[in-house]
């Protein structure tokens, strides 16, 4: 298995790497209640410069996402 690249995804693509199993529209608003749910990964994401909707993400942000989240798998 390949190993997860630091890299920017758009967030469709990422939330589809955590959410494999979900139709895309289901893996977006998973990913999505997960940032706000995950104590501190909000703030994180904000202080990196991300806005709600935002459809790309950046190498800084998707670095917070996994620390915060692990890998997706």
């Amino acid at each position: 298995m390949e190993r997860f690249q630091i890299k920017p995804y758009n967030f469709g693509e990422l939330a589809q790497m955590y959410y494999p199993d979900h139709p895309y529209d289901s893996a977006l608003r998973l990913f999505r209640e997960e940032m706000h749910l995950t104590r501190g990964l909000w703030d994180a994401m904000v202080a990196e410069g991300y806005k709600e909707k935002k459809k790309m993400l950046t190498r800084a942000q998707v670095k917070v996402i996994v620390k915060f989240l692990a890998p997706p798998i």
